[in-house]
């Protein structure tokens, strides 16, 4: 077991507005999206003859393909379809340091570089409608870069952040299984980076700054000591030790505002560990042993939100019932409303995990629309919680060793 193997900071599947708007200028509806992996031999469509939403190579279906990747203590990646609890072994990649997704790559740490897994499934997100997709899953190769890594992509792009590193990716040729790197930039360690058309938004080690393919300049705010980020609804939020960055798109190209803690805020209760399900606008955080903030992105507010008890790990649904899903010192995963009250709360399931250094650096707390999944690396098994049925327990999907997870697909 690795004791420096570490959880997720964030999600970073690019959805909504932001991201359609770097990704649709090159793919729309009708012609064929980049990501795909390469097409089996096949006749290929006329360009008339091509269906709303084709994609070379994957088949398109009525439900998000959602797919639980699994890395064990040795490196050995498994892929647990939720839709049936099948289980795939994908392969080995080392023993693993952290591990972070966009929806469907992983980007795995190990102590030779950052390897890159493709689950094979994926949403595309078009802001009026969705598209789900399922191709091949496999392993597509490393990156020679050192620290825990971050992924975000666009439908052309993914960066991949790690050691003040920021490598950018054509995403097509990922998707067919190739790493091509088309730039590299400088960024701060800890920080947080997304594609934004040939170029990216970063944060360097005191502001949040706009690139184009070439490393120019487009647009700076500052922000001092950068500490992760996560990309909602709304556009790519960067953590500040003053509150946060939320570039955004604009005519004029990508938009970067402040939104500052409220006044009186103690250092000890900044913003740690973004956590959100996948497309929405409200993103949850840890407020040191406060309790935890809620920063909704359409309102550009900080909300406080004091627990009885420290959290480990924390998630906003952004649900119409405001739910709120965490995981509390005493190792219970709760469900909380946005007032912190406790709607309900599983068995202290975690307990064991949280006394265990290594398990509980690497302990993912993933949640979609109606399910909350938690890792036991010791029972090997990973935990399918009912947020919305007091705290119900499922399933359980036995996974060997589960040091890692993350949720893909959506």
């Amino acid at each position: 077991m690795n004791p420096r193997a570490t959880t997720p900071r964030s999600r970073r599947a690019w959805t909504g507005a932001f991201a359609s708007a770097a990704a649709l200028a090159l793919a729309g509806c009708g012609t064929p999206a980049p990501g795909a992996p390469a097409a089996p031999e096949q006749a290929t469509p006329t360009e008339s003859a091509v269906p709303h939403g084709y994609v070379e190579g994957a088949e398109e279906l009525a439900e998000a393909q959602s797919m639980l990747a699994a890395v064990d203590p040795d490196g050995r990646v498994r892929l647990v379809d939720l839709l049936d609890g099948r289980v795939e072994e994908l392969g080995a990649i080392g023993a693993p340091l952290a591990l972070d997704h966009d929806g469907r790559f992983l980007a795995a740490t190990t102590a030779a570089g950052v390897t890159i897994v493709d689950t094979g499934v994926w949403t595309v997100d078009h802001a009026d409608h969705v598209h789900y997709y399922r191709a091949e899953a496999r392993i597509v190769g490393s990156l020679e870069l050192d620290g825990a890594a971050a992924i975000a992509s666009t439908e052309s792009r993914t960066a991949v952040l790690a050691g003040g590193e920021l490598v950018l990716l054509d995403r097509d040729a990922l998707g067919q299984g190739e790493i091509l790197e088309t730039a590299r930039f400088e960024a701060a360690e800890g920080g947080f980076a997304v594609p934004a058309g040939d170029g990216a938004v970063v944060a360097t080690d005191a502001a949040v700054v706009v690139l184009d393919a070439a490393g120019r300049e487009l647009a700076t705010e500052p922000c001092t000591e950068p500490d992760g980020g996560i990309v909602t609804r709304v556009g790519a939020v960067f953590g500040c030790r003053e509150g946060a960055v939320l570039a955004t798109d604009a005519e004029a190209g990508v938009e970067l505002e402040a939104i500052p803690y409220p006044a009186g805020t103690a250092a000890e209760q900044r913003a740690s560990g973004f956590g959100m399900r996948s497309g929405r606008a409200t993103a949850a955080a840890l407020a040191g042993d406060a309790g935890y903030w809620l920063l909704d992105t359409r309102t550009r507010t900080w909300t406080l939100v004091k627990t009885p008890q420290p959290l480990e790990r924390v998630v906003a649904v952004d649900d119409e019932e405001g739910h709120v899903v965490a995981i509390g010192a005493d190792g219970r995963v709760l469900v909380l409303d946005e007032s912190g009250a406790e709607l309900a709360a599983t068995e202290p399931v975690l307990a064991a995990t949280l006394a265990d250094p290594a398990a509980a650096a690497a302990l993912a707390l993933e949640v979609d629309a109606s399910r909350a999944y938690v890792p036991i690396l010791a029972d090997g098994a990973v935990l399918e919680i009912d947020f919305a049925d007091g705290a119900r327990i499922a399933r359980t999907l036995e996974v060997p060793a589960p040091l890692l997870v993350a949720e893909t697909g959506r």
